[in-house]
């Protein structure tokens, strides 16, 4: 189940939704051009919601954890003796030991989950609406992603709560973006309206993304350089706290800043 043909290994319990993730992003980029199907105008906001949240909660949330926490991994505590912490507590791992890979919590449980976004726009979107296809596709990738925390955990890739840890947080962010931060009922509402997408700037999702990434990277900083002082072993790096102190704040302005026009048309 965790091997993958992204990493030069037989095919993988992972590959399927990796393959929707990149059919979404080329479906994307697609999208935006002038000569882009009115269908696949239609759907830009639905690929803009996939690719955000693939990157949100796939990327952002997952890989921030990982190294803020930095949790051994299982096979790493039984072989090697590393010490062991629960998925609430700072593990082993620290920035000070170069690039590592923490355990806490499990990315590929998390990148199984992502095509379960179809499920809501089946569930809410007025064109779309299909309850019994969006139940049963939710079940089909939730009963995949307990197969993968299962398959992770008997390999020692992982402990079952680095899975379990991933269900909620990554619903919420899912939930959160679709109806409240990229608002994507009512774009389709204005489409339905109109038959044309509201004017908003190219890309827009990504340009957020990639301030938002800024934020993910100071607030790992900032935690480094806590750390240190806990630590005591490397207090040079307490330096990265002031370092991630302003890239979150310079990321999250520029969030603030590009997102404070983007839904002026919702009051016309």
């Amino acid at each position: 189940m965790g091997r993958t043909l992204f990493e030069g290994s037989l095919p993988g319990g992972s590959d399927p939704a990796i393959l929707f993730v990149l059919a979404s992003f080329l479906l994307y980029f697609r999208a935006w051009k002038s000569n882009a199907t009115q269908r696949l105008q239609e759907w830009r906001p639905f690929l803009g919601y996939i690719i955000t949240t693939t990157l949100a909660g796939g990327l952002g949330y997952v890989h921030c954890l990982k190294w803020i926490i930095g949790r051994a991994r299982p096979n790493l505590v039984w072989d090697k003796q590393w010490p062991f912490s629960e998925w609430y507590e700072f593990g082993p791992h620290y920035i000070a030991e170069g690039i590592y890979r923490g355990s806490f919590p499990s990315g590929h449980t998390a990148v199984v989950l992502v095509p379960m976004l179809l499920s809501l726009i089946w569930l809410t979107d007025f064109k779309y609406r299909k309850p019994k296809l969006a139940i049963c596709w939710a079940i089909g990738c939730i009963l995949l992603a307990v197969g993968m925390a299962v398959a992770r955990s008997m390999t020692a890739h992982h402990w079952i709560s680095d899975s379990l840890g991933i269900f909620g947080p990554v619903a919420l962010i899912a939930y959160w973006l679709y109806f409240d931060f990229l608002k994507v009922p009512q774009q389709r509402a204005y489409f339905r309206r109109n038959k044309k997408l509201p004017e908003m700037p190219r890309l827009w999702e990504l340009k957020l993304c990639g301030w938002g990434l800024l934020v993910i990277l100071g607030l790992i900083c900032w935690f480094w350089g806590l750390r240190s002082v806990q630590l005591q072993s490397v207090p040079y790096l307490l330096g990265l706290a002031p370092v991630g102190a302003v890239l979150m704040t310079w990321g999250f302005l520029r969030i603030q800043r590009f997102y404070s026009g983007l839904f002026d048309w919702l009051h016309y």
